[in-house]
């Protein structure tokens, strides 16, 4: 339901849609044709409406139906879509759809109970039904039911050998459990049966990652992001392996397209500092740090960065504070207490630097005597 560039064409186009519906209000499949041109012309508000008016409809089909249900769910309007669902599992009592579809969204409601009936009585209905399987684990695994939900997928692929989202949530699932490669089989499975899926390798990408296939991660990220130019997922993650990699610009401008699609994103924010912070540009590097640190104020890393970017820009007064909060928060941190060292006898107070320099010591030293007992 984005707002989209609109075309002269289409503003004559939902002109004439808007005539044929007045002239006949009764035409279901002229008005849910005016709904999408609504929702892609940014009337989001008019779209809601008329998807409301169809519903009411004392015939309303079950195809319009299903589709204004999808329409509200896409709005996250999760009510009205129960509604929608509701009333089609009434017009259509012997399909699982409506009843799944009914679950996957008391789900988002937080009616847990209600979500896992209605998904039983979809499985009532069609024992058979891969995609009743699939749904039903789903909401298991939303539940941190793993070994239900990891059923539920085993069950869906035995029936339909094809359904990609089955094995890359099962390949999630074997992964949680340790069982990478195994995991890695179930991605390839995903990308297989659905070159087009985003998400699958994305996946796969992730896990080629933590297994140090660096090349294959990067490949299969920029497929993710070939696929859905929007991916938050593809362009961080493709961003984290540049950045592992020592390719820094490369992994700047991934980190800048997920701020720019995400500004909340704490993470992204954070590793734009790294890059600049690498890249000697401390003063960007400082506002990322900032920016991040307003998202989560308390978080040591960022605390250590903000003051190691003061410290190289030659403001060791300004340095001081946010590496004390490091020590405050982490009072095992050698590394901040040896760059806190470093500021103080910048500043001229070398009795605290001697003091900061003899703790950092003493950590690194206990950090040591650690590794060798272990």
């Amino acid at each position: 339901m984005e707002n989209q560039a609109v075309s002269k064409k289409d503003i004559k186009q939902l002109n004439q849609l808007r005539q044929r519906v007045d002239r006949n209000s009764d035409d279901q499949f002229v008005t849910y044709e005016l709904v999408e041109l609504l929702a892609k012309m940014g009337e989001v508000e008019e779209a809601l409406d008329r998807c409301r008016a169809l519903v009411k409809h004392p015939d309303v089909s079950p195809v319009i139906l299903e589709a204004v249900a999808k329409f509200f769910v896409d709005a996250k309007i999760f009510e009205d879509a129960a509604l929608c669902y509701g009333k089609l599992a009434v017009l259509q009592p012997k399909r699982a759809l409506p009843h799944y579809s009914l679950g996957r969204v008391l789900q988002q409601t937080g009616d847990t109970e209600g979500s896992l009936e209605e998904h039983r009585r979809a499985l009532d209905l069609e024992p058979n039904n891969a995609e009743a399987h699939y749904r039903y684990g789903v909401t298991l695994a939303h539940l941190k039911r793993y070994d239900e939900a990891e059923r539920c997928y085993r069950k869906a692929i035995s029936l339909d050998r094809a359904h990609a989202k089955a094995y890359s949530n099962l390949g999630y699932l074997l992964d949680l459990k340790g069982h990478g490669e195994m995991a890695i089989q179930l991605f390839r499975k995903a990308v297989q049966y659905n070159p087009q899926s985003a998400e699958a390798h994305f996946n796969l990408g992730a896990l080629y990652g933590e297994t140090g296939l660096h090349d294959r991660a990067m490949y299969e990220f920029r497929m993710a992001i070939e696929i859905d130019p929007k991916s938050l997922e593809g362009h961080f993650n493709l961003g984290i392996a540049l950045f592992e990699r020592g390719e820094i610009d490369g992994a700047v401008e991934e980190f800048k397209k997920v701020v720019k699609l995400d500004p909340s994103h704490k993470d992204g924010h954070f590793y734009l500092g790294l890059g600049c912070e690498k890249k000697g540009l401390y003063g960007k590097a400082l506002r990322y740090f900032q920016r991040a640190l307003q998202m989560e104020p308390e978080n040591p890393s960022i605390l250590y960065h903000i003051g190691l970017c003061y410290n190289r820009m030659d403001q060791p007064g300004k340095a001081i504070q946010p590496l004390k909060r490091v020590i405050e928060i982490n009072p095992d941190d050698g590394k901040a207490y040896y760059t806190l060292g470093v500021v103080y006898d910048k500043a001229g107070q070398v009795d605290k630097a001697k003091e900061n320099y003899r703790v950092a010591d003493l950590k690194f030293q206990k950090r040591e005597r650690r590794r060798e007992t272990t």
